[in-house]
């Protein structure tokens, strides 16, 4: 991708390689999707790379054989119509304006059952101004009626008192909100999920300043293990969007961010860009009136964070040549925003980081990676950021889960502080980054 860096920098400079994003009208969607490697981030990564989902064919050779085009899937028959709404959907305008000046410098960290003030004192000595903390609604609310708010107080207390403004990324219905009985779902009724949302907003109105609308719903795994639907998702963001404007309408919804597949199948997995292309294309736009932001998800594997599928400075035996390997993959999704006429609005990057050497299954493209190189990568993927002016915030995968796991977990080596809370390379480097 040819991008040119500085302050001036806009959306008409799109990338070149169009053919490989799969965007315009030129698609033939008749084409049968063509199987690519899922790539994750968050908490499923390994269960993908390790081949937990039966994709035999995810390897290094067919990470190799990956190539710059991506057939888009074809309609789902079972996606909600666009003639009529699946619910009665009504939403809330205008869309509410950022309750902040500047740009968002941010860490995903886990405060379940820690000290929360560390963790908070953690964000804060490195000149970050917020933390983004996953609540999973099953966890908060396992018998219907019932939610049990004792450790988000704590969190948010902790966060407030050390100075944070505070991302909540929400997801996974609980089990009675699903006929099937599992988690990791969206809700059989999503009245239920604006329900749960006017709570959680209500008891920390004024404490919470952004909530992610749920996490990756363009793979099955975070979607229920269904067929990944785009329609269905934004009819639970209207209700989630009207819900939590209706308690704080100066609170940050942000769509929640897809993860970056090159992956098309409705039962595993549907490319970033093409997902939020059905997105946009849902009942006229609908997505542009019910939320404030677009999240993504981004990555470079082993690949920095300027590098693209026609420029590699690193050489590597993995995840290169398609667009999803990069960390510029963000290029994409902005076109594909540009485009459906929401231009205006911003791109939160609600995770991303680079893996160190490691003990997961699946994670072995770590050990291209030094710990300077994490360092690295992480301070210039914050400058092209700030660089393109589109990017709103932006929120480090992770700070402190090598407090939490073992090291054979995947989300050990993307941690940027170690098991005693003391710095890795990329924590010194990230404190020393100019904020202003």
């Amino acid at each position: 991708m040819r991008v040119s860096r500085g302050p001036n920098w806009r959306v008409s400079q799109l990338p070149q390689e169009a053919d490989a994003l799969e965007i315009d009208s030129r698609v033939d969607h008749s084409a049968p999707p063509r199987p690519r490697l899922p790539r994750r981030t968050a908490l499923t990564r390994a269960a993908v790379l390790a081949g937990s989902l039966a994709i035999t064919t995810q390897s290094a050779h067919a990470q190799e054989a990956a190539t710059n085009e991506e057939e888009p899937v074809p309609p789902d028959p079972d996606a909600p119509s666009a003639d009529g709404p699946a619910m009665e959907v009504v939403p809330v305008g205008p869309i509410g304006v950022e309750p902040f000046a500047g740009f968002g410098f941010g860490m995903q960290a886990h405060m379940y059952y820690q000290d929360v003030p560390t963790v908070a004192r953690l964000v804060s000595d490195a000149g970050f101004g917020w933390i983004k903390q996953q609540v999973r609604w099953s966890d908060v609310e396992p018998k219907k009626g019932a939610p049990d708010w004792s450790q988000i107080d704590l969190i948010v207390d902790g966060a407030t008192k050390g100075g944070l403004k505070i991302l909540f990324s929400v997801v996974t219905a609980p089990a009675w909100s699903r006929a099937d009985g599992h988690v990791d779902g969206p809700p059989d009724d999503p009245k239920a999920f604006g329900t749960f949302l006017t709570a959680l907003a209500t008891r920390y109105l004024g404490k919470v300043h952004a909530y992610e609308v749920w996490n990756e719903q363009n793979f099955s795994r975070e979607w229920g293990g269904g067929k990944i639907n785009a329609g269905q998702y934004v009819e639970l963001l209207a209700i989630a969007h009207a819900a939590l404007k209706a308690v704080d309408p100066n609170v940050v919804v942000i769509a929640g961010a897809l993860t970056p597949t090159g992956y098309n199948d409705v039962t595993i997995a549907v490319d970033d860009v093409l997902y939020l292309q059905q997105m946009y294309a849902y009942k006229d736009g609908l997505l542009k009136s019910v939320c404030d932001a677009i999240g993504a998800h981004a990555g470079g594997f082993n690949n920095p964070p300027d590098d693209g599928p026609t420029k590699k400075s690193v050489p590597s035996t993995t995840f290169k040549g398609h667009p999803s390997f990069y960390f510029r993959r963000i290029e994409g999704l902005r076109e594909i925003m540009v485009l459906s006429g929401d231009s205006e609005k911003g791109m939160w990057i609600t995770e991303f980081g680079w893996s160190t050497l490691n003990k997961a299954k699946g994670y072995e493209y770590g050990a291209d990676n030094s710990e300077a190189d994490q360092a690295k990568y992480l301070v210039r993927a914050f400058q092209i950021g700030r660089e393109v002016g589109w990017i709103s915030a932006m929120f480090v995968w992770n700070l402190n889960f090598q407090m939490i796991v073992p090291d054979t977990d995947e989300k050990w080596p993307f941690g940027i502080v170690k098991k005693d809370g003391s710095p890795r390379p990329a924590y010194t480097a990230l404190k020393q980054l100019p904020k202003t």
